[in-house]
């Protein structure tokens, strides 16, 4: 039997581990697979914003997790951004930009099909919960690394250091907020592991109950998901 198999090219100058590919047949893969920096993302961002902004003006996808029945069945004429991430995760404002395009692209009618092949940690792991809900996927022996991160700061003034350190803290909580919405983890966990540092490594069985992924790929191709 033949397979007509259409590949898409890559759109990678930078030579960056994080790029994209042309979309096919509505579906856009996207590859997280490098630190999350303005050098490794700044291509990788701006063909994210070029394709959406080619996409139709679509109402945003409303989903319930528990009626969805596989992460690979899209309703029609539905656009799907399908993001593998394999990272240590990064700059804090950068995630926050690549977070921003996804919002985009959902506010579109398109799906973000988060897939966290082997490590989603720090601000990569934000990226990973920022799927579509039902539709963020984890292989059985990846893990998630959630964290308060690390922050660097300087001024020249006299109050600049310590208006620059409660900045970085804002924009920390926003990511944290991130987990309050999107995830079942109490603020104890969460305080925990902001608190004490490899607190939060969190494997794929964990991940499920806690509401960080959707399903679960195991290395025989079966997807577990909550309830099945």
């Amino acid at each position: 039997m033949a397979f007509d198999i259409k590949t898409s090219k890559m759109l990678n100058e930078s030579r960056s581990g994080n790029f994209v590919f042309a979309p096919v047949d509505g579906v856009c893969n996207v590859q997280i697979f490098d630190r999350i920096r303005p050098e490794t993302c700044g291509e990788m961002i701006g063909q994210l914003a070029q394709i959406i902004a080619q996409l139709p003006f679509q109402k945003p996808i409303e989903t319930v997790s528990a009626k969805i029945v596989s992460p690979y069945e899209i309703p029609a004429n539905t656009f799907v951004f399908d993001v593998a991430i394999n990272s240590g995760g990064g700059d804090v404002s950068i995630c926050r930009g690549i977070a921003s395009m996804f919002a985009l692209a959902k506010s579109r009618g398109a799906i973000i099909r988060t897939h966290n092949i082997a490590q989603a940690s720090s601000s990569a792991s934000v990226l990973a919960v920022l799927g579509t809900p039902g539709y963020r996927i984890m292989s059985e022996d990846a893990y998630h690394f959630v964290h308060y991160g690390n922050s660097t700061v300087s001024g020249s003034r006299e109050n600049e250091m310590e208006i620059a350190a409660q900045n970085s803290k804002k924009s920390r909580e926003m990511l944290f907020a991130i987990y309050q919405k999107y995830t079942k983890l109490t603020a104890a966990e969460l305080e925990k592991f902001k608190s004490v540092e490899n607190s939060g490594q969190l494997f794929a069985k964990q991940c499920l109950t806690k509401h960080l992924c959707d399903w679960i790929l195991t290395s025989d191709g079966r997807l577990i998901g909550r309830g099945r």
